[in-house]
């Protein structure tokens, strides 16, 4: 953060560009920074009823709300629908007010190489931040753009939190809070509890801030007849239960009485995400991990005073020129919690300053916890990227990897030149069958504990967009999910059960199918599958081919049903054909299940077939 903002000329030309925004008609100030850089500066918000006109307890609305640009932002599930992430409805209507004036000057400045910095103070940062998300939503993680923020209240869910970490674009974001800032914990408590304290507060930091522009000579005096204390209290009182909560399920991560709370109990949605600089009197404290951020933001206002809470707010032309002295909030799972531990580190005087000192054991047992959450999803990522290398190491006959043997299984299958490795395994007649079917079992197992701990957030949330993680599992998915639909119709299963398509199929599959296509760049995606042996690029291939296979041979189907569902397949079979994605020489090898469906058509219909070519030669 300290490189980006001295690139940009220092921490007082990105304070007073924020600043500026507040006596523009516009609501933003664009300015040319030098050295390739634009900043965008959007004005904090003059309204009292920004956080007042509200229509429910928090003022949340779906980000995707009257507009198309943040189609990423959504809940990585895939176990249901995937939720959209929901945000502050207040900053996201000023942000699309806004945003058709300014986009096409910042599409144009991204493409011509230079960097986009977004900036606000207090609403004006939900504003920065959203135009930043979208910006990234258009242009992708490369693009060098950045929003830093000045007592920016959270403004999103965890779903939003999830994706952007999802997407690796946390360092795109820097946010800047005062250690005494109320404000920027204000939206962790119910808008109509504070709504009034808002109202009577933005009018005097109005006053603040022209003073410090030099528009208004006279220092302000605070707001009459304000209970400083009140709305500080108010904050802290749900603030607390927010930090208490994701503290005990970050000591107790799979407690269920825990979760059945979280339904029931309605605190605050919204969760941070991006790099924060905690400032005080002795410099800052520069935090990446996400879940140490709600801890400090509530234990480092517990030692305010009222009317430091509120001043401080427009005290960041202060505050920030101490950002020579940031340290990093590193090592948090060795935390001291004694008296007799060392305390004159760098870091420990930060946290002294924020009120984190070794006296507040509940506020070093909470960043502890923190700490202990980001170790343990970084061990449990190492653990299963070696289970992956296990299954993918190279060797001989059993002491290879259980991957390497399925591909060599397939590859002795294809050399024998009488049936493909689907039917091959369908069929079950040789000792290789039944180990290929041992390694099939054993990836299943690699697979669903992957999918589980991705899906219940015991993973980084960017696991899944590991590059050598989507290949390979897409590769596995290619690969041995035609031998799960083989054995389904081996074993009649779907006699009884339904075909295996709608009734049967893994989550693990679908789970890597989506996460195949959440990758945003379509290069990226062909580059997967272009890596990839010559197989069949369509793991369901064999499960549509043995389901209008059943129709053709139940007498109890309608004739035209039949016809239909074959005209259905072969328009299927064209379409891989022409995208060059059906492994052509497997599929009609010997007595295939394809072939034996395809002997079932008249001699007219095959013929008339639009695959016909596929039997040529």
């Amino acid at each position: 953060m300290a490189s980006l903002i001295a690139r940009l000329g220092g921490p007082e030309i990105i304070r007073r560009a924020s600043y500026a925004a507040y006596n523009s008609a516009n609501g933003y100030v664009s300015q040319d920074f030098g050295n390739n850089t634009v900043c965008v500066a959007f004005s904090g918000s003059q309204d009292p009823n920004t956080i007042g006109q509200i229509d429910n307890k928090f003022g949340v609305g779906k980000i995707n709300e009257n507009n198309d640009c943040f189609e990423s932002m959504v809940d990585g599930t895939t176990r249901k629908d995937r939720d959209r992430a929901t945000v502050y409805r207040a900053a996201l209507i000023k942000f699309l007010g806004l945003w058709n004036d300014i986009k096409t000057q910042v599409g144009e400045a991204l493409q011509t190489g230079k960097t986009v910095v977004f900036t606000g103070h207090s609403i004006g940062g939900g504003i920065a931040t959203l135009a930043t998300l979208a910006s990234l939503e258009k242009c992708g993680k490369g693009a060098s753009v950045y929003a830093i923020t000045f007592g920016f209240p959270l403004i999103g869910d965890e779903i939003l939190a999830r994706a952007v970490r999802r997407q690796g674009w946390a360092n795109h974001f820097y946010n800047v809070v005062s250690k005494n800032d109320v404000f920027a914990r204000t939206l962790l408590a119910p808008c109509i509890s504070v709504s009034g304290f808002v109202a009577a507060l933005l009018p005097y930091w109005k006053k603040c801030v022209d003073h410090m522009n030099g528009v208004d000579s006279d220092t302000p005096m605070g707001p009459d007849g304000l209970e400083f204390n009140k709305y500080l209290v108010t904050v802290l009182h749900h603030a607390c239960a927010v930090v208490n909560l994701i503290t005990v399920n970050n000591m107790e991560p799979g407690n269920k009485l825990i979760a059945s709370l979280k339904p029931a109990v309605k605190l605050s949605p919204y969760r941070p995400f991006g790099y924060y600089l905690f400032c005080s009197e002795e410099g800052g404290l520069f935090v990446e991990n996400n879940e140490a951020v709600l801890p400090i933001l509530f234990y480092s206002l517990t030692s305010a005073q009222g009317e430091a809470s509120i001043s401080d707010h427009t005290g960041y032309d202060t505050v920030f020129n101490a950002h020579t002295n940031v340290v990093n909030l590193e090592g948090l799972q060795n935390l001291p919690l004694s008296q007799g531990a060392a305390q004159s580190s760098a870091m420990e005087i930060q946290l002294n300053a924020l009120g984190i000192g070794i006296q507040n054991t509940r506020a070093r047992l909470a960043l502890r916890a923190a700490g202990e959450a980001e170790h343990k999803l970084e061990d449990n990522r190492n653990k299963l990227k070696d289970e992956l290398a296990k299954l993918l190491a190279e060797g001989r006959g059993k002491d290879a990897g259980h991957m390497v043997q399925v591909r060599d299984y397939r590859k002795k299958c294809l050399s024998k030149n009488v049936i493909g490795y689907y039917d091959a395994f369908r069929e079950q007649k040789e000792k290789e069958d039944f180990q290929a079917n041992l390694n099939r079992l054993n990836l299943a197992a690699f697979y669903d504990k992957l999918e589980d701990m991705a899906e219940t957030h015991q993973v980084p949330d960017d696991f899944q967009f590991i590059e050598d993680l989507i290949k390979e599992g897409t590769e596995y998915r290619l690969l041995v999910e035609p031998l799960d639909i083989a054995n389904y119709y081996r074993l009649g299963k779907h006699e009884d059960s339904g075909h295996y398509i709608r009734n049967a199929r893994p989550r693990r599959y679908k789970a890597l199918e989506k996460w195949l296509a959440d990758i945003k760049s379509d290069e990226k995606k062909r580059d997967v599958i272009s890596s990839l042996q010559v197989i069949t690029k369509d793991s369901l291939f064999w499960a549509h081919v043995e389901e209008v296979s059943w129709i053709m041979s139940n007498p109890r189907e309608n004739l035209e049903v039949k016809r239909t569902r074959c005209t259905e397949l072969q328009n299927y079979v064209k379409q891989l054909l022409e995208r060059q994605e059906l492994c052509k020489e497997e599929v009609v090898m010997g007595e295939s299940s394809f072939v034996k469906w395809w002997k079932k058509l008249s001699p007219q219909d095959q013929q008339a077939s639009p695959i016909s070519s596929i039997f040529q030669g």
